[in-house]
């Protein structure tokens, strides 16, 4: 059985599952899993979240290809970030 490493509350678990979304430990960036952008990198490059908040806590952006987040799902995380719209969170520099 294959066991994925995951960030989640800033340590390292093990899993069974890759979680929700999958980021590219360089650029900072995450994306839905099936994220033609995320498949391309390399494994050593990738790292995985159980879940969106983790993502966000971690300092990690949104893809711009696969768009992993809506408003419904920025409006959750609104108070972990210092932008005011989904489209900023989107634009902004990579950090």
């Amino acid at each position: 059985m294959k066991i994925y490493n995951l960030l989640q509350n800033g340590k390292v678990i093990q899993s069974p599952s890759p979680g929700t979304l999958a980021g590219w430990k360089q650029g900072k960036i995450f994306g839905r899993l099936d994220c033609k952008s995320g498949m391309r990198m390399n494994k050593e490059n990738r790292v995985f979240f159980l879940d969106l908040e983790d993502a966000i806590k971690e300092g990690y952006r949104p893809c711009k290809n696969c768009r992993p987040i809506n408003e419904n799902d920025f409006e959750k995380i609104r108070h972990l970030v210092s932008y005011k719209t989904l489209l900023d969170f989107y634009n902004r520099d990579a950090v």
